[in-house]
């Protein structure tokens, strides 16, 4: 299968500011459909339940065994069992909507948590590190040299090790 290719990759720059008030709007519109969402269903459930129930009522009730008489007291009972059945069929639904809202707040809090971390981790770092480097000394600034000769590297003295003889200043006999 051939890969597509990339139009354009996006840049750090490119992308927006982290701007958490967007998220608690999210969560907030989550939780006003969540309360929609539930009260739409129990009133969806009382009126269905409440047609059902009022069928003796109606012509297509007077060839069913319940008299025309119970109508009101049928219609009064599926009312109360569609709303029981909506109560569920909404309370689980807005469930759904109350954990989407309930997780984009926890991204929210954990970004916060994390932004916390870094500084004090910063913060950690830099009180390690002026504890770990010495006062610079003054180091003596040599003088410049009146001949313009170019400056020599330091001169480096091994130590430890087995100790070398100097060469010899003629060639052997």
């Amino acid at each position: 299968m051939p890969q597509r290719p990339i139009s354009r990759l996006v840049a750090a720059s490119d992308l927006p500011n982290f701007d958490p008030r967007v998220i608690e709007r999210f969560a907030e519109s989550a939780y006003r459909k969540a309360n929609a969402i539930f009260t739409g269903c129990v009133a969806g459930g009382v009126t269905l339940g409440a047609i059902f129930g009022a069928t003796p009522l109606t012509p297509i009730g007077a060839h069913w065994p319940i008299p025309q008489a119970f109508g009101f007291a049928t219609m009064l009972v599926g009312a109360l069992v569609g709303g029981v059945i909506g109560y569920v069929v909404g309370d689980t639904r807005a469930a759904l909507c109350r954990l989407q809202g309930q997780t984009a707040l926890a991204q929210v809090e954990g970004a916060k948590h994390a932004r916390a971390m870094a500084d004090a981790m910063r913060e950690i770092h830099e009180q390690i590190m002026d504890l770990a480097l010495p006062a610079p000394a003054a180091e003596p600034v040599p003088e410049p040299s009146p001949f313009n000769l170019p400056s020599l590297p330091p001169l480096r003295v091994a130590t430890g090790g087995p100790q070398l003889k100097p060469p010899p200043l003629s060639p052997p006999s």
